[in-house]
């Protein structure tokens, strides 16, 4: 059973076999989405996330992480993301401190390798961070 929970203090969705754990939590301004991320309708999916960081925008600590770490992800997916990582963009325009943490298996270059496309897209400082299984 999916938990799900969306509210102006935060967003959790647990992590299903076709979509990512979300873990949005403004307080500490720590940000995470983790899993695979193959929803059937991604904009259906991401749209709430979306809006979310749009209010988001509003009352932002002074920084912002935003950690993704996926295993996978379908191409309708990424536009979702890079519309995310287009918004917090905003909040660095704002003078706030955003960073990106791209998490991915060492052994995965291709995740790597989108990554580094989507690091060259938008104007956030990228870590990208290998790990091991």
């Amino acid at each position: 059973m999916i938990t799900k929970q969306i509210t102006g203090k935060g967003i959790f969705l647990e992590k299903k076999a076709d979509t990512p754990k979300v873990d949005f939590s403004p307080k500490d301004g720590k940000l995470e989405i983790s899993g695979r991320s193959l929803p059937e309708n991604a904009e259906m999916f991401y749209q709430p996330l979306i809006d979310w960081i749009d209010s988001y925008l509003n009352f932002a600590p002074e920084e912002t992480v935003l950690k993704i770490e996926l295993e996978y992800f379908n191409s309708s997916s990424v536009k979702q993301i890079l519309a995310i990582l287009i918004k917090l963009e905003e909040l660095r325009f704002k003078g706030k401190d955003v960073v990106v943490i791209w998490s991915y298996n060492e052994d995965d270059e291709l995740m790597e390798m989108k990554g580094r496309e989507l690091e060259s897209i938008v104007e956030l400082p990228f870590n990208l961070v290998s790990f091991s299984c």
